[in-house]
């Protein structure tokens, strides 16, 4: 594994940093960007919140960070030894959006997991790019390469999502409605399907109710709102599509246990 990497950085669209070199404050440090950020972990394990979820990374692991979804390294499970990489990146640097989007916005579960020898080889490429760091096509190129490789083994895991097609239609209409259409019944009729069959799919997939799916995608744009945004409660309510503020912040207690104002001021004390 390469311990030191050139500096590389495209104009703001792609940048390579070796995670066993970046350890000042700044890096634990609460964070949302417009790129897309993935995370190769080939030794140690750490843990890290995506959009207010703790995930245990481990060796030999991918993980994937869409544009807007808030994160956080946690500092004191950085073990000394922890060593990989980290890649940010915008579509604009490929000279492809599919891989991208299959990997990124068809994918609700932020986690692959590699073989040892997949890592070598990620490894070798990203030591390509390093030597490559001049010629910014050569280098998407490269990095194009190890998007395919991660989701070829993406495809041919495991994952339950993959089962249904309707699944990830339906993740991803919620994705695109979720502030103006909070009912169940949108959904299925949608979808062409009733909303107690599309009630059944997704308690055999991801064990949870529609409306659950909906109501957890309005909690985590919330908790985004309030945590990285300057904009007032009233103005996080109107923006999220809710009938009066008092409506918002009754719904935001009920499934969190805190007033919006209380998250508020926690995640200031946290950060």
């Amino acid at each position: 594994m390469e311990k030191e990497l050139r500096n590389l950085n495209k104009d703001d669209s792609f940048s390579i940093k070796s995670i066993d070199e970046i350890r000042q404050q700044s890096f634990f440090n609460i964070r949302q960007h417009s790129l897309y950020e993935l995370v190769c972990i080939c030794s140690g394990n750490i843990k890290l919140t995506i959009d207010f979820q703790v995930y245990s990374l481990k060796e030999n692991t991918i993980y994937l960070i869409k544009p807007g979804q808030v994160h956080q390294w946690i500092k004191d499970d950085l073990p000394s030894n922890c060593i990989g990489y980290i890649f940010h990146f915008s579509k604009d640097f490929l000279p492809s959006y599919e891989m991208v989007n299959q990997l990124f916005e068809n994918n609700s579960f932020p986690i692959i997991e590699l073989s040892s020898d997949i890592f070598n080889n990620i490894d070798k490429l990203v030591s390509m790019i390093s030597n490559e760091s001049e010629n910014n096509t050569l280098c998407a190129y490269l990095f194009s390469s190890i998007l395919e490789y991660i989701l070829k083994f993406k495809t041919t895991s495991n994952n339950l999502y993959y089962k249904d097609q309707r699944i990830y239609l339906l993740l991803d209409l919620i994705e695109h409605k979720f502030i103006n259409e909070k009912s169940a019944s949108f959904y299925a009729k949608s979808l062409d399907l009733t909303t107690k069959r599309l009630n059944e799919l997704t308690k055999k997939y991801l064990n949870k109710t529609v409306s659950s799916l909906i109501f957890d995608r309005n909690i985590i744009e919330i908790k985004r709102e309030l945590t990285y945004s300057n904009l007032t409660i009233t103005e996080i309510s109107e923006n999220l599509g809710f009938n009066s503020t008092s409506h918002f912040s009754k719904f935001f207690k009920q499934y969190t246990s805190y007033s919006p104002l209380e998250f508020k001021n926690f995640k200031k004390l946290t950060t």
